[in-house]
């Protein structure tokens, strides 16, 4: 199955407002799914190096050059000291963040992006093509 939504929309079919089909002749894969499920969404994540890292080995981002900026995040104390005494002090510390954009379907189908709008026009672009199908 593709990882990549915009290839994955590519190959499905929708029959009507309730059910869509999944057809990869490729690879001889098929199957049915509520045509709701195609519907795009757009998520913002802001991610610290090791969520970055996480997320790229577990393929819930693409690997791309993401903007970074700083924010004020809270967190134990004891991070920083390394004192058992400060374990539930929570205090505001700065991080280095990833921002990304995923365009994602409730199948888990994603795309990446590293700026806002051109995640909002492909979302809005998948969207509206669905909706005119099942109007």
């Amino acid at each position: 199955m593709q990882d990549n939504i915009l290839d994955f929309n590519k190959k499905v079919e929708i029959l009507n407002k309730d059910y869509s089909l999944y057809k990869d002749e490729e690879k001889g894969v098929m199957f049915a799914l509520n045509t709701v499920n195609c519907l795009a969404r757009v998520d913002y994540i802001e991610l610290s190096k090791e969520e970055w890292e996480k997320a790229k080995f577990e393929m819930k981002i693409d690997d791309l050059d993401y903007n970074i900026i700083e924010i004020t995040r809270p967190q134990s104390k004891y991070f920083l000291t390394k004192k058992e005494e400060d374990k539930y002090t929570i205090v505001d510390s700065k991080v280095s963040v990833r921002q990304v954009w995923n365009v994602s379907n409730s199948i888990g189908i994603h795309k990446s992006f590293t700026n806002k709008e051109e995640a909002m026009e492909l979302a809005n672009n998948i969207n509206e093509n669905i909706l005119n199908v099942i109007k």
